[in-house]
């Protein structure tokens, strides 16, 4: 046999090889270690002689893959040569497709980092663009390391300067993966699945629009008002418009988040692309994906806020209000917690033309939240069901002021309104608000308590800033000044609609009068002047609304004292019969000194 003829050896035993020791011992020190020799000189210290390494030594301390790549580069062949090249240029473990390398890799370039420090400027440019794309990675504790080895290299105060020193580059790097790059480009289709191919485009896609939102955010205003002619040809792109309606919750989300930093930063940009922009985002308002609906309605918020015409650009009954209210009747499709709190801000932002007539507006728009009430997830969740209820109580509270308001106003210019029933009638609905805001500590639900207090407290706040605009008037309008005494004289002395009396609205009820009855209406039968005597519906014990009474009694206080306006002082004394409470006197009393009776 042909073994017989090699040579034995001991034990059978591999013969020593000078090769495999140097091997070895470069495995485990990480250097080939030289020999001692005899020194040329008179001292008793041994001269070293290091090492050589060998061609097949080298190769040993490289990693396989790129020892494979260099040693293609070597081949005569200019296509083999050019390949390996770029795939030389390419390999960048921060976008590999196992997340663990892609964190890993950020680890260690932090150190890397921290030991080259300034030496790391001259290559700052070509590393900033995936560095950005790094910190904005799908897979969080990658994106931290990123950011953390950002931060190892920066202080806060020096990233918008870093930052801005390369946003051309970064720029670059992120509008070619927007733009031109595909699955098949940012990978080799004979090296790598599809499937990987797939999710690392995906990947890239949603970083780089990740990645933009993080530039805009953190860049100076200079260096972002620069940037702006940078951004033109990529939001002109009929492609970067086609991301809103992507296949991938992710990139969907991450599209969103970018029109949400644009509209912010660069207001101008947007306005310049409204006639694709909004139909982008308020035509998306039904897409309840958990990754996609809250940079949705962050959105819609922010487009309904920095464009005033976007809603010429969408068809509002057609488009935007029947999708409103699918959502509303499926209780958010199980994001009622996402969705919700953005209706009022919405409410707040929509014009006449959406809205109109309010009342079927309204009537729709309440009712798609009650039903949202009945979905399936809304009734086996608390939580669900919550945020349904108090967004409604928000929505009220807003439509009610924002219909009832205006009216008012209206009425303190208007004579036949002031001697009409609106008061009467508003005394009804106050009083009535606040039975069942005083009723949540005697057994009923303390939610529905909270409801009409919070009615209370908005319609005073509102109605406060109001009259102190129309009373804090040098040459405040009598007329006006006459109808925010909420009463009209005239109708104290004469018959009301319906055998009504006018009512006054007042805090305490006076002393019971002798009332006597003819042709069916009531009248005191005393001669006592009817302001004290008539007939009271209530007593209004709302605390907001003596805080108001007193503070236009203390503006005519200092309109009269600082500029002898008789048009005030008549309104205070009007004021004052119609709504007389011991607080209301004492504020006078600060002003002119006199006793206050304490019965």
């Amino acid at each position: 046999m042909g073994g017989k003829n090699k040579q034995r050896t001991k034990g059978n035993v591999r013969p020593s090889s000078s090769g495999r020791a140097a091997e070895v011992l470069t495995r485990e020190g990480g250097v080939i270690p030289g020999f001692v020799g005899f020194g040329s000189t008179a001292t008793f210290e041994l001269s070293y002689v290091p090492a050589v390494h060998g061609a097949e030594d080298i190769d040993s301390l490289v990693d396989a893959d790129f020892r494979m790549v260099l040693r293609k580069l070597s081949k005569k062949d200019v296509v083999t040569r050019k390949e390996k090249q770029k795939r030389l240029k390419e390999r960048r473990n921060c976008f590999d497709h196992d997340r663990r390398i892609r964190e890993a890799t950020q680890q260690s370039f932090e150190q890397l980092v921290l030991k080259v420090r300034r030496s790391l400027a001259p290559f700052l440019k070509s590393l900033m663009g995936h560095w950005i794309l790094s910190q904005c990675d799908t897979y969080s504790p990658a994106a931290s390391a990123a950011c953390q080895a950002f931060q190892a290299a920066f202080s806060p105060a020096k990233q918008p300067e870093a930052l801005g020193f390369c946003k051309d580059e970064i720029l670059n790097v992120l509008q070619d993966i927007l733009l031109n790059e595909t699955a098949d480009s940012l990978s080799d289709p004979q090296n790598v699945t599809a499937e990987e191919r797939e999710a690392k485009y995906l990947r890239m896609l949603t970083s780089s629009l990740l990645g933009v939102k993080k530039l805009l955010s953190l860049l100076l205003p200079s260096d972002r008002a620069a940037l702006e002619d940078r951004l033109t040809p990529l939001l002109s792109s009929g492609k970067f418009w086609k991301y809103s309606k992507h296949k991938s919750p992710q990139v969907r989300g991450a599209f969103f988040e970018m029109v949400c930093s644009l509209c912010e930063f660069t207001p101008g940009l947007v306005q310049a692309e409204a006639s694709r922009l909004c139909p982008a985002v308020l035509l998306s308002i039904d897409d309840t994906d958990p990754v996609v609906l809250p940079p949705v309605w962050e959105a819609v918020l922010h487009v309904v806020s920095t464009i005033p015409d976007c809603w010429t650009h969408v068809n509002a009954r057609k488009g935007f209000l029947p999708k409103l209210w699918a959502v509303l009747k499926e209780g958010g499709k199980g994001m009622a917690k996402a969705l919700h709190p953005n209706l009022m801000p919405l409410l707040s932002k929509l014009p006449g033309e959406v809205t109109e007539p309010d009342v079927d507006f309204y009537s729709s728009f309440f009712t798609a939240l009650i039903q949202g009430l009945s979905s399936e997830r809304a009734l086996t969740s608390q939580s669900e069901s919550a945020a349904i209820v108090t967004s409604f109580v928000e929505c009220l509270k807003f439509g009610v002021l924002k219909i009832l308001l205006p009216l008012l106003e209206r009425a303190l210019s208007e004579a036949s309104l002031q001697n009409g029933p609106l008061f009467y009638l508003l005394t009804h609905m106050l009083l009535s608000w606040e039975r069942r805001a005083a009723l949540s500590g005697d057994g009923e639900a303390p939610p529905t308590g909270e409801v009409f207090q919070s009615l209370l407290a908005g319609f005073w706040e509102e109605l406060g800033v109001l009259c102190v605009r129309y009373v804090d008037d040098e040459e405040a309008d009598l007329q006006r000044l006459e109808g925010l005494v909420m009463r009209s004289p005239e109708t104290t002395r004469t018959k009301h609609v319906q055998k009504k009396k006018s009512a006054r609205i007042c805090f305490s009820k006076p002393e019971k009068a002798e009332i006597t009855e003819e042709d069916g209406v009531e009248k005191p039968a005393q001669a006592a002047p009817q302001v004290v005597e008539e007939k009271i519906l209530g007593a209004l014990q709302d605390p907001h609304f003596e805080d108001t009474v007193c503070q236009l009694a203390l503006i005519c206080l200092t309109h009269v004292n600082e500029r002898n306006s008789e048009r005030h002082l008549v309104f205070l004394s009007r004021l004052m019969r119609s709504f007389h409470t011991p607080r209301l006197f004492r504020v006078s009393q600060t002003f002119y000194p006199f006793e206050v009776c304490s019965d």
